[in-house]
């Protein structure tokens, strides 16, 4: 394995064990549904739990199993582009951590729980570390491949010039051979 993997490996697992303990510590210590003003207008505990996807969406069992199945996919993705910057590796690995916190909680618990609640911001529903690890990093990674958008930049070059046979559309004669 390389420092890069190792590194990559040990930072997601860090962040998956915190929000695992936050969630552990918050739920021993707080009851299901009760509201914990933690900053008055800024944040507010209250214990939720989700069968679902994102905002309850899609209530199944079978997310355990797809959580599963997304965490070597995500690793591999940022693992394997070589040309990936520090802050992009470091954005994946915080992706992978909070796909395997949710995915803990799926598999184990057949739900993830969600504790934090955000009083200034009523549409927004009950979240974990988790899931802010996974949205803002996502928010930072597009932000990023917007800014530094590798892709070569073409040539102008003019248009093909139609055929006069054609009526316009350029390609009769290569897809069904020359006109009788």
């Amino acid at each position: 394995m390389t420092r890069r993997a190792a590194v990559f490996l040990a930072t997601a697992l860090a962040g998956a064990c915190v929000d695992l303990g936050t969630k552990s510590l918050v739920f021993a210590h707080f009851s299901r549904g009760a509201t914990a003003v933690i900053l008055p207008h800024v944040l507010t505990f209250q214990l939720t739990t989700n069968p679902g996807i994102a905002w309850g969406l899609f209530p199944s069992r079978a997310w355990g199993l797809v959580s599963l199945v997304a965490l070597p996919i995500i690793a591999l993705a940022f693992l394997k582009r070589k040309e990936a910057r520090r802050t992009e590796l470091f954005c994946g690995s915080l992706i992978l951590a909070g796909a395997a916190g949710n995915a803990w909680d799926r598999v184990v618990l057949c739900s993830v729980r969600d504790f934090i609640l955000l009083p200034w911001w009523p549409w927004m529903p009950n979240f974990n570390l988790a899931d802010a690890m996974l949205s803002v990093s996502v928010c930072v990674l597009l932000l990023l491949w917007i800014r530094y958008d590798r892709r070569p930049v073409r040539q102008s070059r003019p248009a093909p010039a139609p055929q006069p046979d054609d009526g316009g559309f350029g390609d009769v004669g290569r897809d069904h051979g020359p006109r009788p």
